[in-house]
């Protein structure tokens, strides 16, 4: 009948309304879940650049207290090297004050004994000419009375007697002359000349003149002449001696004690080189490898020279340590 069908149809629709509803919603669920995972999604990528730039920063603050560190290290060494450095030069000054004062002080008890000397020599040369002066009036005394002494008429006594006296009188005169001769022979012996005196006096002539105050040193000092100081001179020290005090016995010496700390002449680029780790090619011709080098022209300060191939033809191998 007509109302059952109605029924029907009003329980169908209600049935596709509920399905519909139960899609809508079941479409909603699944929307609201996909954007949950999107929003976790998120989430887990935005953590993940956060912990990627926290470690980023730690690495950065890692680097940069490295940096301090090393930094506040080389200042350390810096200053460390600076005030031995300090301490060489004032025990270099100390050293020279004491030898030119004990130097000073040599040449001044030299010039008193010179002074001496030279006084003593003008004392006997006086007397030696008083004894003369004295001796020829004595003998002109003596002539003299002795010829006056022959009177015509004299007795025989008289005139025998007066040639005896004139023969005493030469005889003494002879004895003074002999005794005069000696004395003047042993001065003369006391003070003959030495070999030293033919050699004609040293003086310093500097290479490169340069106006300084009267209180500076006008020459070097002596004790860069002991091969001792030169043991207790720094690296740049030598190199600089060595350089600027060319055809010198002190480029010798710094030239021998840079040998023994191993550094090695190289002929053709008139440098220094010592090895920076063994050798990684090794001839009987040459070696190659990693070698640090002391630049004289630009810096002034040793480098490094990687893959360098050092000929044994170059190398200084004269000087004997």
């Amino acid at each position: 009948p007509p109302p059952a069908s109605a029924a029907g149809g009003a329980s169908m629709a209600a049935m596709l309304k509920g399905e519909q509803d139960r899609q809508k919603a079941a479409a909603a669920a699944a929307a609201l879940q996909q954007q949950q995972q999107r929003e976790q999604q998120l989430l887990r990528e935005q953590q993940t650049r956060q912990q990627e730039q926290l470690r980023q920063q730690q690495l950065q603050q890692r680097q940069q207290e490295q940096l301090r560190q090393q930094q506040a290290a080389q200042q350390l060494q810096q200053q460390q090297e600076a005030l031995k450095r300090q301490q060489q030069q004032q025990l270099l000054q100390e050293q020279q004050a004491k030898e030119a004062a004990a130097k000073q002080q040599l040449q001044e008890q030299q010039a008193r004994q010179d002074a001496t000397a030279k006084q003593q020599q003008q004392q006997q040369q006086s007397q030696l000419q008083q004894q003369a002066t004295q001796q020829s009036s004595n003998l002109e005394n003596l002539l003299g009375s002795g010829i006056g002494g022959l009177s015509i008429g004299a007795p025989a006594t008289d005139a025998s007697n007066s040639p005896n006296s004139v023969s005493a009188a030469v005889n003494q005169l002879s004895h003074d002359a002999a005794s005069s001769c000696l004395s003047a022979l042993n001065d003369s012996f006391v003070f003959c000349p030495t070999s030293h005196d033919t050699e004609r006096q040293r003086t310093y002539i500097p290479r490169n003149p340069y106006p300084t105050p009267t209180s500076y040193p006008t020459s070097p000092s002596p004790i860069f002449d002991n091969p001792a100081i030169f043991e207790k001179l720094g690296t740049d020290c030598l190199f600089f001696i060595f350089y600027y005090a060319q055809g010198t016995y002190q480029q010798y010496l710094a030239a021998r004690e840079l040998k023994k700390q191993s550094w090695r002449y190289h002929k053709k680029y008139m440098t220094w080189f010592q090895r920076h780790e063994e050798p990684q090619i090794t001839t009987d011709e040459y070696e190659q490898g990693t070698y640090v080098y002391f630049d004289y022209e630009t810096g002034w300060c040793q480098r490094i020279k990687s893959d360098f191939r050092f000929e044994y033809s170059y190398l200084e191998d004269s000087l004997i340590i």
